[in-house]
């Protein structure tokens, strides 16, 4: 099975110069071409920043790296790894982010043909290592017990297979978000389709759509960029703002809010933007989150870069 594939892949290669760029350059289809035992290695930083009209500043950052590895290719889909490691932070909020206990773990999931996301697999033998990289994070706050008990609280948090798979999901969804979503041509078609965001003010998540457009190919035919703007709905944001407000003054026992409230300016979208080589591989990717609110700004920047 694995030579069919190896062979599959020379033949197309041969033939179109993998047949994601087809027609003379003009259209795209964005989907993967992997082979067993491919390897690619990226830096992963984030970059948190909220800034208000007295231009107070505050940022916080993190980085890992990430290696990909196509494991098993079988009918249909496809086995891959990840493996963090190099993890760092830049504040003490650490002890609040599940990531900082993950350092060389490995977890496995399986993608389609297109790349698309299917399902975890051999989630519980990837928990167990999960444990065991907690247990040294662990030990080195032995005599510090405030945090030894916020980093215990974590681990009991996601050492079950629903949280512990959360713990990746963000990072997975970026990079694989493009993938599966049809043939595009440079600045013409488009995918538009209803989704959800994170909400900003209560656990429900945000009504939105999202627009996926090929903005640009290389002129080597090589490489091309592909673009998602994720637009939040900015009257079930307000309703939402409202009823929070709401909540909050029955709470506090004060008065509740002026139904005026429901005409604040709130601004929350979220742009990517992935540079991908004709083979399927990720070799840049940009996602932007921003929110408005009153006088304050948000900014969230995760970004992937091959190495």
């Amino acid at each position: 099975m694995k030579k069919f594939y190896t062979f599959l892949f020379f033949t197309f290669t041969f033939i179109i110069s993998f047949a994601q760029i087809i027609e003379g350059d003009s259209i795209v289809n964005v989907k993967t071409f992997w082979n067993v035992n491919d390897v690619k290695n990226y830096h992963f930083t984030t970059k948190e920043t909220k800034y208000t009209n007295e231009e107070s500043i505050q940022q916080e950052e993190i980085s890992y790296d990430i290696q990909i590895k196509v494991e098993d290719i079988f009918e249909d889909e496809t086995t891959i790894s990840w493996t963090y490691s190099n993890i760092k932070f830049n504040s003490t909020k650490f002890v609040n982010n599940p990531i900082y206990l993950i350092d060389n773990l490995k977890f496995y999931f399986i993608v389609d043909t297109d790349g698309r996301f299917l399902r975890y697999s051999n989630l519980d033998h990837s928990i167990a290592n999960y444990l065991k990289s907690a247990e040294k994070i662990q030990n080195q706050y032995l005599d510090d017990t405030p945090i030894l008990e916020k980093i215990n609280e974590l681990v009991k948090n996601y050492s079950t297979p629903e949280n512990f798979a959360k713990i990746f999901e963000k990072d997975i969804n970026q990079y694989h978000l493009f993938y599966g979503k049809g043939e595009f041509i440079k600045n013409k078609n488009y995918v538009e389709y209803n989704s959800y965001m994170d909400n900003l003010f209560s656990m429900s998540p945000t009504p939105a759509v999202t627009n996926i457009r090929l903005t640009d190919i290389a002129f080597t035919g090589t490489n091309y960029i592909m673009k998602s703007i994720q637009t939040a709905d900015k009257e079930w944001l307000a309703n939402s703002w409202f009823n929070y407000l709401k909540k909050l003054s029955q709470e506090l026992n004060v008065d509740e809010p002026d139904q005026n409230r429901l005409n604040d300016n709130i601004i929350y979208n979220v742009t990517t933007t992935s540079r991908i080589k004709d083979n399927g591989w990720l070799s840049y990717s940009l996602e932007i989150k921003k929110v408005h609110f009153q006088d304050t700004d948000y900014t969230l920047e995760r970004r992937f870069e091959l190495f």
